[in-house]
Order: C-alpha cells, then sequence, then structure tokens
C-alpha cells in the first residue's frame, strides 16, 4: 500500500489551523482560508515562498478592487464579469500574472457577498480570511518535517545518479551506446528534478550552505551526458566494422573525456559524502 505523502500531510494539518483559527474567531469565513491553504501547499520551501508572495499581492489587488466596486458600483453580473476582466488585465500589466487566479477569487468574494454589509468592513475581513491562510500554509510548510524531506531528497539524489552510472557502465562495458540512450536521457531527466529541489530547499535549510559538490557533481553527470550522446550519434551512422568505429578521432576524445569524468575527485568526494 502505497505511504501517505508529506505534502498531503501538510496540506491535512494546515486544514486544521485554518479551521482552528476560525473558531477562535480569527478569521470569519473559513471557507476561503481553508481553500487558500488546500492550494498553498508546496514541495519545497522556494515554491512555497514565491506562491506565498504571489497570493498576497493578488489578495491586496483583490481586496482594493472588490471595496471600490462594492463602495461606487451596485453588485450585478455585469460588473462583477467588468471587474474580473479589469483584475486579470492589471496582473498583466503589473506582470505578476501568476497572482490574478487569487485576485479574481478575492473580488469576486466581496462583490458578490457583501450585500447591505459596510463596503469597506466586509472587504478588510475577506482579504483577511484570504492572508491567514496564506500565512498558515506558509509556516506549516516551513516548519513540518523539513529536515525528513532533504534527507529524502538526498536519497533519491544519489538512488537516481547510482542507476545514472549503472547505465553508462553498461554501455561501456558493451561497447553499445544507442540501445540504452533513451534510458539515460529519461534518468538524467529524474535526476535534474531532485538536483533543482534540492538546491531550492537547501536555500531555505540549516545547513550553513548549499554543498560545492551538489553543483560539480551534477555538472559532471550533464558532462557525461554530452559525451555520451556524441558516442550515441556516431553508432547511428552504421560503421562497417568496430574497428573504423574505434579509430575515429571524435570516437576516441569522447570516450576519453568520460574515461576522465568517471575518475573524477568531484564524483569521487560527492559519493564519499556521509547522506
Amino acid at each position: 500500500m502505497k505511504k501517505i505523502g508529506l505534502r498531503t500531510i501538510k496540506t491535512g494539518i494546515a486544514v486544521f489551523f485554518a479551521s482552528l483559527a476560525s473558531y477562535l474567531g480569527i478569521v470569519e469565513t473559513p471557507v476561503y482560508t481553508v481553500s487558500v491553504c488546500i492550494f498553498s501547499i508546496k514541495n519545497t520551501m522556494k515554491n512555497s515562498v514565491e506562491d506565498a508572495m504571489s497570493r498576497i499581492l493578488g489578495t491586496l489587488l483583490g481586496g482594493l478592487i472588490g471595496f471600490l466596486f462594492a463602495t461606487f458600483i451596485h453588485e450585478n453580473i455585469i460588473s462583477t464579469t467588468i471587474g474580473v476582466i479589469i483584475i486579470i488585465h492589471l496582473c498583466n500589466l503589473l506582470k505578476i500574472s501568476e497572482s490574478a487566479g487569487i485576485a479574481c477569487v478575492t473580488f469576486t468574494a466581496i462583490s458578490l457577498g457583501v450585500g447591505k454589509n459596510y463596503p469597506l468592513t466586509y472587504s478588510l475581513m475577506r482579504t483577511m480570511d484570504t492572508l491567514v491562510g496564506v500565512l498558515i500554509a506558509l509556516i506549516v510548510n516551513y516548519s513540518v518535517s523539513r529536515h525528513k524531506y532533504l534527507q529524502y531528497l538526498w536519497t533519491s539524489f544519489k538512488s537516481t545518479s547510482k542507476d545514472y552510472f549503472n547505465i553508462i557502465f553498461d554501455m561501456i562495458n558493451r561497447n553499445d551506446y544507442s540501445s540504452s540512450y533513451l534510458k539515460l536521457q529519461n534518468k538524467f531527466t529524474e535526476l535534474g528534478e531532485y538536483y533543482t529541489q534540492l538546491i531550492d530547499e537547501l536555500s531555505y535549510s540549516d545547513e550553513a550552505n548549499t554543498p560545492t559538490g551538489l553543483h560539480e557533481y551534477y555538472d559532471v553527470c550533464e558532462q557525461l551526458l554530452h559525451h555520451v550522446h556524441g558516442l550515441y550519434l556516431l553508432n547511428k551512422k552504421n560503421y562497417h566494422n568496430e574497428d573504423e568505429v574505434n579509430n575515429n578521432h571524435i570516437y576516441r576524445y569522447h570516450t576519453e573525456n568520460i574515461s576522465k569524468l568517471i575518475s573524477s575527485k568531484k564524483l569521487l568526494n560527492m559519493e564519499n559524502r556521509d547522506r
């Protein structure tokens, strides 16, 4: 049975605190707070911070436009439609298009829900409902099991890199760089995803610095793919015999560089890290 993912657990915790905020009277309409929490939980802290900033900007913009419409324009279908168009256009002009969604949600919550309520008070409360949801999601993302997630990323990165090098070693042993090339490409893509998440997460972790060895190690992996690609293209040319391939100066250039990279200290230093 598949385990419950960390992001799922964090979402549940965020929803709990969002509901608790309503119970304690911090927010008035928990549905907005809870909804924002659900959509604001991200895998890495960098994504969480970027998403939080985007949602805060969108919430403030939507709250402002919602207040202006609620004050000066009587609520109706046409005015709400025009307001949404204006908000999306403003977000594009201000180059914060990623904030348009939450801005429109905040705006429509005010525009369609204000009724006979005092526009300023209602607008502030709906904006606060949304902002609290964003902040709860950010705090949960930063606080819950980040060390465990970081360890998971390290383990996954090292496991994927091991598979990556096993494919390369197999290619070298069989002197065949074409049959497994697509498999190697896919494994490198997977390695790149873990690498990117590690860099993002390490910048917000307790560790003093992102280890230089990680950058160098990934750089070696990338160079290896480049040289294997060169050999892959040579294999596809269908030389008449093996000697014809081995005597090709391009072939020698790529194989010699692969040998140097595999024995590189950059690889040894990274593989010897106590992770």
